[in-house]
């Protein structure tokens, strides 16, 4: 089963920057004329939701910052296949960047000092006390990334005996005159400017993410550095309630530290579904699209139902399987419309998807068969005598009488032995059709196609 949710190795990286196939390139110009323009210290906010490209996103301008860099480690041929894809002119060759992924780091005691060790251990994994000077601090730094970084593994191991080693730090008086001589002598080694991605702030502990945020405005703020901190701004604000209560103000209190705030662009849907083959006019098709507009899913929650849908249900069209009858149409029914939306809601909501399969709740499927393209499926559910939508009211079956007949028919209905199928038009369900539902969806049954 294919994934359509890439991770963010550096293959992956420069093959989405090369081949543009979600147009995000022109989104990354943008923001890097944005970067490009700073000239003082700043903490820029890119707001995006869980799972809509954050990561990837400043990955990818990361990659282009480091690649522009006249100190750069990367190969010719690497530097020139990222810069070529974007249409950068001149961008800076003074300045580099750093990614630090704050959540893979909030099991650290000092989160600015885990940071420093993550720039030390990102600009040169060969630093040496030597390189810096002797200062206390740098030594300390150096020592921990030589540690990370295999060189060294017994000192990590050390320190992680002592007590607060940085805390005790921070509570000289020198402190930021430390952490400046520390960028004093880091800058020249790649260049004039440095641009920090911090990622993942949000999904970090609260006393952590506060801590991080506190201490980066105490000691870091220089005008050679800008940082960037990919949020879920929703969330970001919860975990500072979690923090100081649910009346505090979180969103004043973060505007102390962002100086400007910016939304992450959606990416263009209909380039998206091309590029990965989604691009017919066939139901199946319509109905996967439908589902990700009704729950405005992100990338992430894209890549996990797209493969799942295909697993459970594409295998009925390699025709090896027969729906030619009433309760075969009914079968038939149920994989490309039902199976489909009940997947959706389990990556939607558990408590969503237990209510529609328990009959509580027919909404979601009138949200998805009510909308204009599937008008025409609705006529193949009446039955004789029945009229969509005519003229004469005393004859008219509106399109939520029918689908609440389909939903009672599957999900409602007690069926005993005896009673028969209920007929609605062309297909025919009946006692069996809701266990068939969940076993389809839950790509447990002879129809799962894992190829």
């Amino acid at each position: 089963m294919k994934k359509n949710e890439l991770l963010p190795t550096e293959e992956n990286l420069i093959n989405a920057l090369t081949k543009d196939e979600i147009g995000r390139n022109k989104d990354i110009e943008y923001f890097l004329n944005i970067l490009k323009c700073q000239e003082s210290s700043c903490a820029l906010a890119l707001n995006g939701r869980w799972g809509t490209g954050k990561t990837f996103f400043v990955r990818q301008t990361e990659m282009y910052i480091n690649a522009s860099n006249f100190q750069s480690k990367m190969s010719d041929e690497k530097k020139n296949t990222i810069k070529k894809a974007l249409a950068i002119k001149d961008y800076p060759n003074d300045t580099f960047a750093i990614y630090y992924d704050a959540w893979k780091n909030d099991n650290d005691t000092d989160p600015i000092f885990s940071l420093i060790c993550e720039i030390t251990k990102q600009v040169d994994e060969d630093f040496s006390i030597e390189k810096f000077g002797v200062s206390d601090f740098i030594a300390l730094s150096v020592s921990i990334v030589d540690a990370i970084v295999g060189t060294n593994f017994k000192g990590l191991t050390e320190l992680g005996q002592k007590e607060d080693a940085f805390g005790k730090f921070l509570n000289q008086k020198d402190t930021e005159k430390l952490i400046s001589e520390f960028f004093s002598k880091l800058l020249p080694e790649r260049g004039n400017r440095l641009v920090i991605f911090v990622d993942e702030l949000d999904r970090c502990k609260p006393t952590y993410a506060i801590r991080l945020l506190e201490q980066i405005k105490h000691y870091m703020m220089d005008d050679r550095i800008t940082f960037v901190f990919s949020v879920n701004f929703e969330q970001l604000q919860h975990t500072i309630k979690c923090y100081y209560g649910a009346e505090f103000d979180a969103s004043r209190y973060l505007d102390r530290f962002f100086d400007l705030r910016m939304e992450l662009p959606p990416i263009d849907m209909d380039d998206y579904y091309e590029n990965i083959g989604l691009n017919h006019s066939y139901s199946i098709e319509i109905v996967i699209k439908q589902i990700i507009k009704n729950y405005n899913f992100g990338l992430r929650e894209i890549g996990r139902f797209i493969p799942q849908v295909k697993t459970a249900v594409y295998s009925i069209f390699d025709n090896s399987y027969n729906f030619a009858f009433p309760d075969g149409h009914g079968k038939e029914f149920i994989m490309i419309y039902i199976v489909p939306l009940m997947i959706g809601l389990r990556i939607v909501s558990i408590s969503a998807y237990n209510d529609f399969i328990e009959g509580k709740d027919s909404k979601p499927l009138q949200d998805l068969l009510s909308i204009p393209k599937l008008k025409p499926l609705l006529q193949h559910l009446l039955n004789d005598g029945d009229t969509l939508e005519s003229d004469i009211k005393n004859e008219c079956v509106g399109t939520q009488e029918i689908i609440d007949r389909l939903y009672d028919a599957i999900f409602k209905k007690q069926y005993s032995y005896n009673d028969y199928p209920t007929t609605l038009g062309r297909y025919e369900f009946g006692k069996g059709s809701k266990q068939f539902a969940i076993e389809v969806s839950t790509m447990m049954s002879h129809y799962t196609e894992l190829s």
